[in-house]
């Protein structure tokens, strides 16, 4: 938010954003993958296949678990609507520069 100059909204909308376009972009050079004749492709097929499956299932266990949206996971998986606590910028008032 900071860096970006972006209310809280913003920022939510902006790192959507993000992952659409590195959703989209993953699609475009999945689609474009060249061949490696018949038993390679194959094994290349299995192999992304297996890191969907990896992504989809860190995705469910997110929303499955209490983890990362507490007692609200379900309700949250299905309506996809997040209460966001108020921003606390006390930490960056105080934050120490660079060097």
């Amino acid at each position: 938010m900071k860096e970006k100059n972006l209310g809280l909204q913003e920022a939510v909308d902006w790192v959507g954003d993000l992952c659409k376009a590195r959703i989209d972009q993953y699609m475009k050079d999945k689609a474009s993958l060249p061949s490696w004749g018949a038993a390679v492709d194959a094994e290349v097929a299995a192999y992304v296949s297996g890191m969907e499956d990896w992504v989809i299932g860190v995705l469910h266990w997110s929303f499955d678990s209490e983890r990362y949206f507490g007692k609200e996971h379900a309700r949250i998986k299905a309506d996809r609507t997040v209460t966001l606590l108020p921003v606390d910028t006390s930490m960056l008032e105080n934050e120490c520069p660079l060097p």
